[in-house]
């Protein structure tokens, strides 16, 4: 995927019982060494979402 206006990948929600989930794109796992069983934050912030990984 292109990288427009600095968008790494898109993703669809689905939904697990009464949980709503997003699955992160592979580019973007590896682009924060993000492994399973790891803690990710979402952040709020001038009407934008930022996600970090918890160390």
């Amino acid at each position: 995927m292109s990288n427009i206006n600095g968008l790494m990948a898109v993703t669809r929600t689905s939904r697990r019982g009464t949980s709503l989930r997003i699955t992160l794109p592979r580019e973007v796992s590896e682009a924060l060494s993000i492994g399973e069983g790891q803690f990710i934050g979402f952040y709020a912030e001038g009407g934008k979402i930022t996600l970090k990984k918890i160390e």
